[in-house]
């Protein structure tokens, strides 16, 4: 699955605009979000994470992102169109007016329409999302939130499926989810890294789960759930190989002057050893090692032909040094797995590394 275009009307600072993640009518494996502070780098990541939920069978409120502090982005948009390749065909998911869409008269082209669901957000956030108090009882709002998640409103909204036949890959998806199946190896799926959430957690008087790669659609990375420490602490339990080659590709790839060492299980720490000798822990890494490898481990365990990455802010707390390193680390990934990774940057060394494709300036989209 790629990401080939997307219509935006009337969503912040869009109002009638084409963002073409395309080259020379190509899809693009890497691609940079460029532009000034506001001019919608994140909006376009939002939009492309939310709408990707489309594809979900059954789709429910419980596939929908709820932030108490900041109304949903599909409830702040007009119409939007994603166009995304997959299966050699164009699937294009819609929110708004069918009459709006855009076709593609050169590849054929599949529609699902949600024309019902901004609504429904609207209404959810409204009843439920904004409206408790501090004093109230919380089993009886999540009560309340799952009564309108699953009610027959929107079971039954109306949204239209047109042209599918001819997608084997979503024909896999709705039998994984009416199966519950534990097989959904290269199914599509989106994933998110947010800039602000790229830390590593102190886990030491936590319980050490099974790591297992649950398929869902959408994806975000979650810095308790997905804690790069939790996650080496099992791989070195459970699946010593697989740390032993994971540990061994970021020695050589990710940091610089120092390696993994080992897991130190009695006090569950992961060691690491700087090339004078000296070691400490995992988490006294500083801010740029520890986005820097955070990254590099979610593609390196995560990615797949069918994978789009969405990586906000990619240049965050990263010295220059870093930055390079990071865009060959993604430059080599993208090869090795064949996933597509979306960034977005302030930064002109990372756009420096795009040359003459892949860099999106939306200061010139907007204005």
């Amino acid at each position: 699955m790629k990401v080939l275009r997307l219509y935006i009307k009337n969503c912040g600072v869009f109002k009638s605009n084409l963002i073409d993640f395309t080259h020379q009518g190509k899809f693009q494996d890497i691609i940079c979000l460029a532009g000034v502070n506001g001019s919608g780098k994140t909006t376009v990541m939002e939009l492309i994470l939310n709408i990707i939920n489309f594809i979900t069978p059954d789709l429910s409120m419980s596939n929908i992102l709820f932030d108490r502090l900041k109304p949903n982005i599909l409830t702040r948009v007009d119409f939007v169109q994603l166009d995304l390749l997959l299966d050699e065909k164009i699937l294009s998911l819609v929110l708004g007016d069918q009459s709006q869409i855009i076709k593609d008269n050169t590849i054929s082209q599949a529609f699902i329409i949600e024309n019902e669901l901004k609504e429904m957000i609207l209404n959810f956030e409204n009843r439920i999302v904004k409206s408790p108090k501090d004093k109230e009882d919380f089993t009886v709002i999540f009560e309340q939130i799952e009564s309108v998640r699953d009610s027959k409103q929107i079971v039954d909204r109306e949204n239209f499926k047109i042209g599918l036949d001819d997608f084997p890959t979503l024909n896999n998806i709705n039998e994984f989810f009416s199966k519950k199946s534990t097989v959904h190896d290269n199914l599509p799926f989106v994933y998110f890294l947010n800039a602000h959430d790229r830390e590593i957690q102190d886990i030491r008087y936590t319980s050490i789960p099974k790591y297992e790669k649950t398929y869902e659609i959408v994806q975000r990375y979650n810095p308790k759930k997905d804690d790069l420490k939790k996650i080496l602490i099992y791989y070195d339990y459970a699946y010593e190989d697989k740390f032993k080659e994971f540990t061994g590709w970021v020695n050589k790839h990710v940091l610089i002057g120092k390696v993994i060492d080992k897991v130190d299980r009695p006090s569950f720490q992961v060691l690491i050893k700087t090339n004078t000798g000296n070691i400490h822990t995992l988490d006294l890494l500083s801010t740029g090692e520890e986005s820097l490898l955070i990254i590099a481990s979610q593609l390196y365990f995560r990615a797949s032909n069918n994978a789009i990455f969405l990586i906000d802010e990619i240049d965050e707390s990263l010295h220059p040094e870093f930055q390079e390193k990071v865009m060959r680390l993604l430059k080599q990934l993208q090869i090795d797995k064949g996933c597509q990774i979306i960034v977005s940057s302030h930064s002109e060394i990372i756009w420096k590394s795009f040359e003459d494709k892949g860099l999106i300036d939306l200061t010139d989209v907007v204005l």
